[in-house]
């Protein structure tokens, strides 16, 4: 995930979300005690159809109480999964474009889904946990997400970039600063879909075209750190043939 945004644009979104979602934020830690939590899900579990996608992660703590900044999360589907680009008009608006006109500035057909994510900034309560919205669009060779306060499209606070390799999701963080001062705002939770989307050119995501004697497809979550250290996941998605 790619964030773009000023810091008054994170002390706005501190003041419009500050009263959201302690006690689910309370289970999320807890659920993450045992390290990185990470579900990448096909929506299909038949062999070579059209699918949408979902993750639903989990950061675990660090040392000091609070999940350590992330540099680096990639994301891979089960192998032999197409995503098909062809398969959804491009969204090519700017950043600044993004910003300034929201879902408007993207053309008909290009959404993909929406998600949530929670944030924190190491303030403490009540502005922790930051729960924030999204809305993923199909970019040039990426997902482009537009974050807002919880609740609402508007204002559009940040920008997500997340690059498309193949069927592997790569993104790169720029997280806005924390408390204390030198330090960075880290992402503690997220939930995500990718409709299940089809054109006259194809389906944007297909599932595998065989599945394993396992019957799983298996995912992979890799996060890196800012220190240089790493966290890693599978997933297991079942799935039969035709």
């Amino acid at each position: 995930m790619r964030v773009r945004g000023t810091i008054a644009a994170a002390l706005a979104t501190a003041l419009l979300v500050a009263a959201g979602g302690g006690a689910a934020m309370a289970q999320a830690a807890a659920n993450a005690d045992a390290g990185l939590v990470s579900d990448l899900q096909l929506t299909s579990h038949v062999v070579g159809t059209p699918s949408g996608g979902t993750l639903h992660l989990v950061w675990p703590d660090g040392p000091d109480g609070k999940p350590k900044p992330e540099a680096k999360g990639v994301f891979q589907f089960p192998a032999g999964t197409i995503i098909n680009e062809q398969a959804v008009p491009v969204c090519n608006a700017s950043d600044t474009e993004l910003q300034l006109e929201g879902r408007a500035a993207c053309p008909d057909g290009s959404a993909l889904g929406p998600g949530d994510l929670a944030l924190i900034t190491g303030v403490g309560a009540p502005v922790d946990p930051l729960r924030l919205d999204d809305f993923w669009f199909h970019g040039p060779g990426q997902l482009v997400g537009l974050i807002s306060p919880q609740g609402s499209q508007y204002p559009v606070l940040a920008v997500n970039r997340v690059q498309i390799q193949g069927a592997t999701l790569i993104a790169q963080p720029s997280l806005p600063p924390g408390y204390p001062p030198g330090t960075k705002t880290a992402p503690k939770e997220s939930n995500q879909r990718i409709d299940r989307l089809v054109s006259s050119a194809g389906a944007f995501i297909t599932t595998p075209p065989t599945c394993p004697s396992s019957g799983a497809w298996i995912s992979h979550t890799t996060i890196t750190y800012d220190d240089g250290s790493t966290d890693s996941a599978t997933s297991a998605t079942p799935c039969t043939g035709p």
